[in-house]
């Protein structure tokens, strides 16, 4: 009688060339989930960024009788975003004999360089009159 030996070996690498694809690809699948969730909360970041860019020049607009600059670069208080609010004056309008003016108030907030996977820019526009 022929004894076989060594079958219980061959099928033990298989399973564990298995497995560790297996864990492998569960590796790179959170790699990719934590980079994707921080991607997601620096956009967060930059919008609020942007959005206190279109708050701030609305005060400027509403509270300096209309003085609003032309282009300002901020820095707010979330870590490494820069902030540029730039504002024209789209015309003005006469109602109940008091000129009002109408601007675009346009805020871009940026972290990061163009071209790097941390690049994140993010753009709003508002209408405001004083």
């Amino acid at each position: 009688m022929m004894r076989q030996q060594g079958i219980t070996l061959i099928g033990a690498i298989f399973v564990l060339i298995i497995v560790s694809l297996l864990g492998q690809y569960l590796i790179n699948i959170a790699a990719v989930s934590r980079q994707n969730t921080l991607i997601a909360l620096q956009s967060a970041r930059a919008y609020q960024a942007a959005n206190a860019g279109i708050e701030w020049g609305s005060f400027q607009i509403i509270n300096n009788g209309g003085n609003c600059p032309a282009s300002t670069t901020l820095n707010p208080a979330i870590n490494n975003f820069t902030t540029v609010v730039s504002c024209n004056l789209l015309g003005s309008y006469e109602e109940n004999t008091i000129t009002r003016s109408i601007y675009r108030i346009t805020a871009r907030s940026e972290y990061g360089v163009y071209g790097q996977l941390d690049y994140v820019s993010r753009q709003l526009q508002a209408i405001v009159h004083d």
